[in-house]
């Protein structure tokens, strides 16, 4: 059995993404989302981030906002079942759960995310938070539609 790989489509996608090629949507505009910055490493059906949290995201004293968070999430979510893509698909969300276990404080917050599962049609995303002592901040589930790149009105991805 041969390990899978990257296809072309998501080496590509996720190069752009990474070196600021590309163009976040202006929803992730709107949340100040950086994967140029942000993104550290990627494989197939995995992906690291590293969010330098200021405070700009405080709902209260130390503690970021949770819808934040959640935002946040649904994008490394994605980007992780990006990752495991073939050539072609696409992938719309279906459910995101958001589990915040400890206050999401200030300081260098690591976020993995890895692909649990990955049929024809769903696949089943999940992201941990850690802070910079290890400690377990958030774990985040997602599912996920597969379907093609056309059945999503979605063009196709540049090359």
């Amino acid at each position: 059995m041969t390990e899978p790989t990257l296809s072309k489509q998501a080496q590509t996608f996720l190069t752009n993404l990474r070196d600021g090629t590309w163009q976040p949507p202006v929803g992730l505009q709107n949340l100040g989302i950086r994967p140029d910055l942000w993104l550290k490493e990627f494989d197939y059906g995995y992906t690291r981030y590293e969010w330098p949290n200021t405070g700009d995201r405080d709902i209260s004293d130390n503690r970021a906002f949770g819808g934040w968070v959640a935002g946040f999430s649904d994008h490394i979510v994605s980007i992780t079942m990006a990752s495991a893509l073939k050539d072609g698909e696409w992938f719309t969300t279906m459910e995101l759960q958001t589990r915040i276990l400890r206050p999401v404080t200030h300081g260098l917050i690591t976020i993995e995310g890895r692909l649990v599962s990955r049929g024809r049609t769903t696949g089943l995303v999940e992201a941990d938070w850690k802070d910079e002592k290890g400690r377990l901040l958030a774990r985040i589930t997602a599912a996920k539609a597969i379907r093609t790149r056309d059945e999503l009105g979605q063009a196709a991805l540049p090359k």
